[in-house]
Formats: structure tokens, sequence, C-alpha cells
């Protein structure tokens, strides 16, 4: 009886041991294979916005033989994101492959966290691409390759202009559409008061949402090359001036009335006429259904030219990867026809950089707007400017909200702030270039 029962469990042994090494084999088949150079791609991206960025990664596996990317979400904010990177490069285990909000480059690249793709970049048609979307940065090289493309236009509540009798604004970029105007139309279309009151327009003085008013009137908040600050030039202070004359005339929410109902809600709710917005508003906005609603470009001064930011997120290789090569590969296929329409079919990355798969693709993209409606996003890549990050952004912001925040409470006069802010711009910048 004992023998029968040794054999017995000599004989499950080796089945455990068969099966044991099945799993292994398929569990190494999960992973792309006992052969193949393992990589870790890492983003922070919604649960929504998962289906299109594990499309591109799954093309590009399923297209390969030798290479197998894995794809790593980092739920939260981009504070959140750069956090944890920044642990686990100093712990030394990077992820090979990331996505980099473009404000954030400037630091990840000057600390010499980034390897640089110059050699490989430079083997791309860029004819192919749109114009200035291969950014390089302070060194002279190029650290990360560009997703899309996101810029900012305006949009408006076309029912409150019916009502209103405001005539739209223009659907091209190179037809003015000045300040007074946009004014003048904000102001026809507020109305009420306490907490239904109806707002014309919402401008906030957060400098990555208001800095195309500083440059259409030939301003800025620091100059291309960061090494100035131009936010107390007279350009700049008559903008924000401008700017708080919203506030001043309750045509524009302050930030503390925002708290209790985000900007974006409000508009969604009928409850403002206009905003300035990036494409990445498109997918919420479309959830409208109780009212009409259009994008125009941003209106200019009487002085300056039509202009809108440009935000162009980056993937990027992390310094200590053992298979840059392999990780260029995959952010090659990113950037392909393939993949650019996988994230179009789930409306990721802006406008795609390749121009072929924007002209292809645009009865697809930007919907509900019209065809004149969606050439506004289009056109606004030609009229677009790169925001100038420092590597230390994150302390610039903070110190510009520190003074407008107290100009959007209308606790402090415009042109005030721009002298207090302006030395203070400019310890930033010199500790940026040291």
């Amino acid at each position: 009886m004992k023998r029968i029962t040794f054999l017995n469990m000599l004989i499950v042994s080796i089945v455990l041991l068969i099966a044991g090494c099945s799993n292994d084999a398929n569990s190494e088949g999960d992973n792309g294979g006992g052969d193949k150079v393992e990589l870790r791609m890492s983003i922070v991206a919604g649960t929504e916005e998962m289906p299109g960025w594990q499309g591109i990664v799954d093309a590009f596996n399923e297209s390969q033989s030798d290479i197998h990317v894995k794809l790593e979400r980092l739920p939260g904010s981009w504070d959140e994101y750069n956090q944890k990177m920044t642990a686990q490069i100093a712990a030394g285990d990077p992820p090979d492959i990331g996505r980099i909000g473009v404000a954030y480059m400037p630091m990840y690249s000057s600390k010499g966290q980034l390897e640089d793709l110059s050699p490989f970049v430079e083997s791309l048609n860029k004819d192919d691409y749109f114009d200035s979307i291969f950014t390089e940065y302070t060194d002279g090289n190029i650290y990360g390759a560009p997703i899309g493309v996101y810029t900012m236009a305006m949009y408006y509540n076309k029912t409150l202009f019916d009502e209103a009798g405001i005539e739209y604004p223009p659907a091209d970029w190179g037809e003015a559409w000045t300040w007074d105007q946009f004014k003048e139309a904000a102001e026809k279309m507020t109305q009420g008061s306490g907490a239904n009151k109806q707002y014309g327009a919402y401008v906030g003085f957060n400098p990555e949402r208001s800095i195309q008013y500083l440059w259409s009137n030939n301003g800025g908040l620091i100059n291309e090359e960061m090494t100035e600050s131009m936010v107390n030039t007279d350009e700049s202070k008559e903008a924000l001036t401008f700017l708080q004359s919203f506030i001043q005339s309750g045509i524009s929410p302050t930030p503390a009335e925002t708290e209790t109902m985000p900007t974006d809600q409000l508009f969604k709710t009928g409850r403002l006429g206009m905003i300035a917005e990036g494409q990445w508003m498109m997918p919420s906005f479309a959830e409208i259904d109780s009212f009409e609603w259009g994008v125009a470009p941003i209106p200019r001064s009487t002085n300056g030219e039509a202009v809108t930011p440009n935000f162009i997120d980056k993937y990027v290789v992390y310094k200590g990867s053992d298979h840059v090569e392999e990780a260029w590969q995959a952010i090659e296929f990113f950037m392909s026809e393939e993949a650019e329409n996988i994230l179009v079919d789930h409306g990721l990355g802006g406008i795609p950089t390749l121009k072929s798969v924007a002209e292809e693709r645009e009865s697809d993209m930007f919907n509900p707007l019209n065809a004149e409606e969606k050439e506004v996003w289009f056109q606004s890549v030609d009229y677009s400017k790169e925001v100038p990050f420092t590597n230390n952004w994150q302390e610039v912001m903070n110190e510009s909200m520190k003074k407008f925040d107290l100009v959007g409470l209308d606790e402090l006069e415009a042109d005030k702030a721009a002298d207090e802010l302006s030395p203070i711009l400019e310890g930033l910048l010199q500790e940026a270039n040291q």
C-alpha cells in the first residue's frame, strides 16, 4: 500500500512538473516569448484612453518577432507621473519608453534622464510630417519624438449667440476676430446673478491657457530664448489688463466662482458663452446635446496677429534603458500611419503628426463639428507657437499664479502684478540657465 502511494505521488509530481514547464512556456508567450527583447512603456492616461494606447502597442507587438512592449498605465496626474518616474529613475529601474507632457520635457532632459534620439530622428522623412514638431532642447539634442499636435481655439455656444443676436465669429484664422468683438459678444451673453448666472466668456490667467492673449498683442511671459521676463512689457500689461476687465465687468467668472463649478461644466450646462481650450476637450464637449456649439480662432488685438499655443507630447527613451535601438523601433512604429490611424479611431493624440493621416482622416476627426469648423483645428497648426517651457517650469507656474490669482480675484491690478512678478521670473530664469 505504501508502495502504491509512493508511485502515485511520484506520478503526480511528474505531472505537476510538466504542467509547470508548460505554464512557464505560456507565460513567456504572454510576455512576447523567451527570446524576445522585453520593453516597458509607461504612460499617464485615463482608463477611457487605454484602448487606443494599448491598440498601437498590440499592433507593434504583432508586427514583431524579436521585440515585445508591455504597456504600463500610471493613474493620476502628470505631477504624480513625474514623481513615480523620478523614483524609478533614482532606483535604477526606469521604463524603456515613456510618454511625457511637453511642459516637463526640459526638466527631464536637463537632468540627463533621456536618451538623445537625434541619430534616429534624422532617418525620418520630415517632409511627411507637419513643420516644427521635432523640438530641440537646450543642448541642441532631440530628446523626444512627437505624438500629436494639440492647439487651442475658442469654443462657443451657438445657441447663446443666436439668442443674443450675435454674428458667429469667423472660422478662418486669417480673418480678423478682434478683442473688441470678443468682449462685446461676451457682454451681450452675460445675464442673471447668483448661482444661475450666465457668463459671456471665461478668461483664466494660467499662463498655459492665457499666453495666446499676450502673444497676440506682441507680448509674452518670458522670451523665446528663456533668458528674460516679458510679463512687464507694455504689450503684456495691456493684454493682462484686457483680461482683467472681463472679471471687473462680471462677464467672466472669477477663480473663486469656478471652484463650485469648473469652467468645462459651466460650458456644458449652457451657462458659459465662450471658453478658450484645446482639442483635448472635444470628446467631453461632443456629449453636449442641449445646445449647438462650435469652435473659432482665438481673438487677436488690433496690433497683433492670430496665434495659439501648441502642446506636443513626446515619446521618449529613458536613460538607463538597455535596449535603446529596440525602443526606437517601437517609437518609429507609433509614428507610422497604422499607429496614428489607431489613435484617430479612438479620438487620441490631437492632430496627427503625419500630414497624410490628418488629410485622409479629416472627416473622422473632431466630430460633431461641421467641415468649416474642423478646418479651424487643422489651420491652427500653422498659427501655433511653442510655449517656452523652462527646466523649472513648475516653479515659474507657481510663482506666476500667486500673482495672477489675485488679478483674477480683482484684488491686484494687472499691471502692478506684472511689475511684481517680473523680477521673480528673472531670478527663476537665471537659475534655469545656470
